[in-house]
């Protein structure tokens, strides 16, 4: 199987069919991410106080910002296992998996359950406001259903894939 895309936590990979997969890693590298950031910034505003190379205003003392500052980094690195475990399950196992089946015109989980005929499904890129506008979704939408199975931070990356998933939907 030939892996076309692979970006924060989902890939798109073609043989006879389109195999769209969710690692479900979006979501834990975001929030390490997020914690290693304010461990960082807490960080240096605690040393620079105790340094008194900066002067605390807000009456926290440095200590409190350091243990602030360890604690999520502590948290972030805790995230980190689970991360990797999700990372490294070999494509055949990951359970949340769509795949286009052109030859059968379905759309279905790997489970083989049909979630909807292929004509009646339709592809779009939508603005991830979870981080401001900053990603991109490309989320596939039919009759009582709706799944996202794409995220990137290129607009560009984003539109070629939701003409990948048009022209194989249509095909």
């Amino acid at each position: 199987m030939t892996q076309l895309y692979r970006e924060c936590g989902f890939e798109i990979h073609r043989d006879d069919v389109v195999t769209l997969v969710d690692r479900r890693t979006w979501g834990l590298g975001y929030g390490m991410g997020i914690l290693a950031l304010v461990a960082a910034l807490v960080g240096v505003v605690g040393v620079l106080g105790l340094a008194g190379a900066a002067e605390l205003r807000s009456g926290v003392p440095a200590t409190a910002l350091l243990a602030a500052a360890i604690g999520c980094g502590l948290a972030s690195a805790a995230m980190l296992p689970a991360y990797r475990r999700r990372r490294d399950v070999p494509l055949e196992e990951v359970s949340d998996a769509v795949i286009v089946d052109p030859a059968s015109g379905a759309l279905r989980e790997r489970a083989g359950d049909v979630l909807s005929r292929l004509d009646a499904v339709s592809v779009a890129v939508r603005i991830d406001w979870l981080t401001r506008g900053w990603m991109r979704v490309v989320v596939l939408t039919w009759p009582g259903g709706r799944r996202v199975v794409y995220r990137t931070a290129s607009r560009a990356r984003a539109r070629i894939v939701a003409d990948l998933l048009g022209d194989t939907l249509r095909s």
